[in-house]
């Protein structure tokens, strides 16, 4: 298994974000506050948005906060505009508006002090979004948000520090999405791709049992079994010899000899229905393998005594 792989779309005026590209050089690259004197009008806009904000006017400071923002980009305050717009957001529980106002202070900013807060509680923001239920931004009610938003938000998250401990926490919260939400193919790549890219992260040893577990979990049924059994059992012997003496490993060791377990058994029960059905050659054959495969034990000793009886027996 591979992890998946990033497709950066450019044009003639650079790459574009994934909420689009603009004719507007201030929209299209991070900007830095560009002036740095005193203007009336920002001031005067910014004093009204301060003053609705400390009046506890949520709603009117942040409106006014992101007028002045989105008018005044090269503003001295405008970076701490956006960045108390999407602090309120965030209070009031308008996660998504939160994230993008986060973004806008990530993307243009990231020359100011704020930076590196903003993509702090950005991280926050799409973790307490992957948690459940939001408050919808239109209605004042609470909706649970579609895997894909999700998944993007934390994308963004991992993609704007890639080499932070945020990024594979991100990523691994992807994988913890789709699972949860049944997309198991999805999740498998989503964490392999912990695996791949974040190999030193303490996430990695967890991500590699996911991997095993769903596998394992849908080797219950179907055609597919005895595949997802192999490969199961394949990961958790790549986590045992990748990550010795972690917890996880230890997990591992435990799995490994419940596939093995359920390996027997499989043999016993398919050479029992060749038996039932006189089969004698066939039944034979499998409770060989189930000798094979034992030293000892209830199976190993039903499978003797059935091969005694076939005439088969050592």
């Amino acid at each position: 298994m591979t992890g998946l792989r990033r497709v950066f779309l450019t044009t003639g005026c650079g790459a574009c974000l994934l909420t689009g590209c603009s004719n507007k050089l201030e929209d299209a690259l991070p900007l830095a506050e560009r002036n740095n004197h005193a203007d009336p009008k920002t001031d005067s806009l910014y004093a009204k948005a301060l003053a609705a904000d400390q009046a506890g006017k949520s709603e009117k400071a942040i409106k006014l906060y992101r007028t002045m923002a989105n008018t005044y980009p090269g503003s001295p305050k405008a970076s701490t505009a956006r960045f108390r717009q999407a602090t309120l957001l965030e209070h009031e529980g308008e996660l998504l508006d939160a994230f993008d106002a986060y973004q806008q202070v990530i993307h243009r900013y990231q020359s100011t002090a704020l930076y590196p807060e903003a993509r702090d509680k950005q991280a926050i923001v799409a973790h307490k979004a992957s948690e459940g239920l939001i408050k919808n931004s239109f209605f004042g009610l609470k909706s649970r948000l579609e895997s894909k938003t999700i998944v993007e938000m934390l994308e963004k998250v991992r993609d704007n520090a890639p080499q932070s401990a945020s990024a594979p926490k991100a990523q691994f919260t992807i994988g913890e999405v789709l699972e949860n939400r049944k997309k198991l193919l999805p999740a498998i790549a989503a964490y392999q791709k912990v695996v791949d890219d974040y190999p030193k992260s303490s996430l990695a040893p967890d991500s590699y049992y996911r991997i095993g577990h769903i596998l394992l979990t849908s080797a219950a049924g179907g055609n597919q079994n005895q595949a997802n059994l192999d490969r199961a059992l394949h990961t958790f012997e790549d986590l045992r010899q990748s990550y010795p003496g972690t917890k996880r490993a230890a997990d591992a060791a435990l799995k490994i000899t419940e596939i093995k377990s359920r390996d027997i058994q499989r043999s016993f029960d398919i050479a029992e229905f060749y038996f039932k059905k006189r089969q004698n050659s066939s039944a034979a054959f499998y409770y060989q393998e189930v000798l094979s495969k034992t030293k000892g034990g209830a199976l190993h000793n039903k499978a003797q005594q059935r091969l005694q009886l076939l005439g088969s027996g050592n």
